[in-house]
């Protein structure tokens, strides 16, 4: 398929503006895009949905196959996209994809529920974790960092639009759609690897430093831990999150 190209030579185009804002502010209710930097990751990607704008330099192969998964085409100037780009060094190409929309409907019988995560990479590893195991969805709280950070993108690669996201969701609301709330934190005695969890079951997961609220703590129907040995006294949260969702993995693996 042949897609148009266009070139844009000025840092003052209209259109240049609004994709930069669009890789600045990915979270922004209005930003209907999210942007996927290198070749690897946009090659992936691109084998799962259309590719809404490619932007890119320089020709090569690479960039030969994915005109032909892309609505349009743009090229600019190589330090147009370098400033454009959201990491250290360009990789010559930016595209950009539709964000999924998920619902409630979307929403699998396990979930994650993170309240006020900061990290970027925690929280790409857990989604990437939420899609291996096949069963889970990640739900976030207000103040937790978005799905659509560029930093979250690029760890979470392909798995960004598999996984069922839903962002600002209070607990009470999960309350209401009747899961069973399991809390997570270091002073728990009772283990995640004693139980066993059925469906409709949200694990509550806090932010890196503090862990969860007291609020949250209290609203929870059940509160456990990760036993560990020696001085350690606690993990980083996307090994406790992925520890999680890999005992209710096995717990639900059925082999033929």
């Amino acid at each position: 398929m042949f897609v148009a190209q266009k070139r844009i030579t000025n840092s003052n185009n209209v259109r240049y503006k609004r994709w930069r804002s669009y890789v600045r502010k990915p979270e922004d209710q209005r930003c209907p895009w999210f942007s996927v930097e290198g070749p690897k990751q946009i090659l992936e990607l691109s084998n799962q949905i259309k590719i809404q704008l490619l932007l890119y330099c320089r020709m090569n192969p690479i960039i030969e196959v994915l005109m032909t998964r892309s609505v349009e085409v743009v090229r600019l100037e190589k330090t147009l996209l370098s400033t454009l780009s959201g990491v250290k060094t360009s990789q010559g190409m930016i595209a950009f994809f539709l964000k999924p929309s998920f619902t409630w409907n979307h929403i699998t019988k396990f979930v994650l529920y993170l309240e006020e995560v900061q990290d970027p990479g925690n929280l790409g590893t857990l989604i990437r974790t939420a899609q291996a195991t096949g069963l889970f969805s990640i739900i976030t709280s207000g103040k937790t960092v978005s799905p659509w950070n560029n930093k979250v993108v690029r760890a979470a690669s392909g798995s960004l639009i598999q996984v069922p996201i839903l962002e600002n969701v209070k607990l009470d609301d999960l309350k209401k759609k009747d899961f069973y709330l399991v809390g997570s934190s270091s002073d728990s005695s009772r283990s995640f690897f004693s139980q066993t969890f059925s469906s409709g079951t949200a694990f509550l997961i806090g932010n890196e430093g503090r862990g969860l609220t007291t609020q949250s703590i209290n609203l929870a129907d059940d509160v456990c831990g990760i036993p560990m040995e020696g001085s350690v006294d606690s993990l980083n949260l996307s090994v406790v999150g992925s520890l999680i969702m890999y005992h209710v993995y096995l717990q639900n693996l059925t082999y033929d």
